[in-house]
């Protein structure tokens, strides 16, 4: 299905592959006005018509100076309002972070803050001690705080559903799933407390502190954090869409506002990053930030691995071609959005699209534009390695299933991890194939070992590699192909696809059992017959037949949870009535399975009963068994409703 709808990409990638085969030949082209309206100008029309997207805005600086400014398609698809990347606003979702980081980093400079002191000496209420160490704001911007993924109450329905971030935050406290500083794992959760403590040390609102701090001294003017939007700017803003040919898509309501609120037009981010760019150049009237500053903000606080890209502070890194890039991108549930600077050419890059577009195409278009971005202006030639004669057996030692580093640990999202298994598989020739790492149609890319437990992308430029203990068993996957905000941590059985087998043949075992006393019956019935059971025999099989039950509408439950869970409207406190019915059902259903495990054992001991009861009555006790084990695993019986 990818394949099919990734149409948008096909040219683009066409000639990014012939470019990538002759880039030791070809000249770079001159980064230019007139050559990026050439470009853009000849690409965009066509993959917003095919995409059906509705519209989009791109800038792009360099050397101080706007360079390009362009807006394509529609604001408005109804009343046919074109983009007008001066006016227009765009909701750019987790690109806001850049704004709470540098808001952090202006008061490192006041000496407010220090980045290696305990964030609970900021905050009036008191992150839970873990693992012995404390969470530190480099933590936070270095996305290494440990928490567990949370999404609970992130996109509220309406503006009137917010509250002060500090209530906010105190509310939606996740589990800790990580020591601070060693798992990279992005937190909307770390941003927030980071744009709170801001709040605490400046004494301002966050909205005012970026106005007064930031907007003001870029230059900034169709810019604002504020939900709903001023009245001077409201008309301005962009609708959303998931597909250009569908309705507009409502306000996209953010609970946390500085983790992504942000609207803003495609100038205004050109304004923004030339002031952080002249910042890192030590130039301009009124920095941002010193220069000093913004070269610690742009340098990798936390690798991913030895010689890979990783964690600025605040920014990510993505360099490719030999350049340094620091970027952020922002994704909203119909806005999409990327931020890319190049500080040591003076060179940023901005694009935003206000539509999904069909399969979801605007995500892997954005990654290909970046790449044929520099392959046309930043030409280099693909790295030249051999292919070293350990491919075989490294590939086969870290083979396996991997889960991503973002889930949850001790809320029931975690059961998302073997809703979405990824796996490292070892190719006939001796490469290996990650199942998270694909083309742009689909297919899996294929990676040779280029160092000791490290590979190259068979013609291209990503790295993977596999960390390993002490023992040499893998612990950890990394990969510069996609974005240094998570990686991938070895599979328990728990968190990998084999566990789903199981409790797969535990709901065929239950579900059969269910199906079966009323088939029989109904053949009694039929024939005449009475159950040959009085008294409590006959008590005790309704009750294991009741019990079976039980254990099915847990897991329907959960079936619902997972199917809704990917709606907004689902992950919100509102839906919490929802979850304490099939919680309930759960604890009805563990007293249940253990009155099956008892009956079972006595059917072993009661002469009355022959093998097959005895047999049938153990194989139900024990599928009960698996959901029961399945529903502490995933946290499905706990009675925390974070996550």
């Amino acid at each position: 299905m990818i394949r099919r709808l990734a149409f948008a990409l096909t040219a683009l990638l066409m000639a990014h592959t012939a470019s990538a085969q002759t880039q030791a030949q070809k000249p770079a082209h001159p980064l230019t006005a007139e050559d990026l309206s050439v470009w853009f100008d000849g690409m965009m029309p066509w993959t917003l018509a095919r995409g059906d997207l509705a519209g989009a805005v791109i800038t792009v600086v360099k050397d101080g100076q706007l360079l390009f400014a362009r807006g394509y398609g529609y604001a408005d698809v109804e009343k046919r309002t074109p983009v007008d990347p001066a006016m227009t606003l765009f909701r750019i979702g987790s690109i806001s972070k850049l704004f709470t980081w540098t808001s952090v980093m202006q008061q490192v400079e006041a000496g407010k803050l220090d980045l290696d002191r305990d964030v609970n000496s900021y905050i009036d209420f008191k992150i839970p001690d873990a693992y012995g160490k404390p969470i530190t704001l480099r933590n936070l911007m270095t996305h290494t705080a440990g928490f567990e993924e949370a999404s609970k109450d992130l996109f509220p329905p309406t503006t009137a559903k917010l509250t002060p971030l500090g209530d906010y935050l105190k509310a939606h406290l996740p589990a800790r799933a990580y020591p601070p500083g060693e798992v990279i794992s992005y937190s909307n959760y770390g941003a927030g407390l980071a744009a709170y403590i801001v709040e605490r040390v400046s004494g301002k609102s966050f909205d005012d502190y970026v106005e007064q701090e930031i907007y003001a001294r870029a230059g900034m003017t169709q810019s604002t954090f504020r939900q709903p939007l001023p009245p001077n700017l409201a008309p301005h803003l962009s609708k959303g869409y998931r597909v250009a040919s569908g309705r507009p898509f409502p306000f996209e309501v953010v609970g946390a506002p500085p983790v992504g609120s942000m609207s803003a037009s495609g100038t205004d981010m050109a304004k923004f990053m030339i002031a952080h760019l002249n910042a890192f150049r030590g130039v301009g009237d009124k920095p941002l930030l010193k220069q000093e500053t913004v070269q610690r903000m742009y340098t990798v606080n936390k690798p991913l691995a030895p010689g890979f890209i990783g964690m600025a502070l605040g920014f990510y890194q993505e360099d490719r071609n030999g350049k340094r890039i620091v970027a952020h991108g922002g994704n909203m549930p119909v806005f999409h959005s990327d931020l890319h600077l190049l500080p040591d050419d003076n060179v940023g890059f901005f694009i935003s699209f206000n539509t999904t577009g069909v399969g979801d195409v605007t995500g892997p278009f954005r990654i290909a534009l970046l790449r044929e971005f520099l392959d046309r202006y930043y030409p280099a030639p693909l790295p030249d390695e051999p292919t070293l004669p350990t491919a075989a057996g490294h590939g086969q030692a870290v083979a396996g299933y991997y889960s991503n580093s973002r889930a949850g640990v001790a809320a029931w999202t975690r059961l998302f991890q073997i809703m979405r298994p990824t796996q490292l598989s070892v190719n006939p020739d001796n490469t290996i194939s990650f199942s998270a790492l694909t083309t742009f149609g689909g297919a899996p890319k294929k990676w040779r070992e280029v160092a000791p437990f490290v590979w190259r992308e068979v013609d291209g430029r990503s790295r993977i590699a596999v960390l390993r203990d002490d023992a040499g068993a893998p612990t950890m996957l990394v990969d510069d192909d996609g974005l240094p905000v998570y990686v991938f941590l070895r599979s328990s059985f728990a968190t990998g696809p084999n566990a789903l087998p199981l409790i797969h043949a535990a709901i065929a075992v239950l579900a059969i059992a269910a199906l079966s006393w009323p088939i029989n019956a109904l053949v009694r019935r039929h024939y005449g017959r009475t159950l040959p059971l009085e008294g409590r025999d006959r008590l005790f099989y309704r009750l294991a037949r009741g019990a079976c039950i039980v254990s099915l509408l847990f897991v329907a439950g959960w079936w619902v949870v997972l199917n809704r869970a990917f709606g907004i409207n689902f992950m919100l406190s509102d839906s919490a009535w929802f979850f304490w019915i099939v919680r309930l059902i759960g604890v009805v259903a563990l007293f249940s399975t253990g009155f099956l495990v008892v009956r079972a054992a006595r059917l072993w001991i009661d002469a009355r009963f022959g093998w097959w009861g005895r047999i049938s009555n153990s194989v139900i006790a024990l599928a009960a068994l698996v959901i029961i084990w399945a529903g502490f695993a995933y946290n499905l019986l706990s009675l925390g409703l974070q996550y």
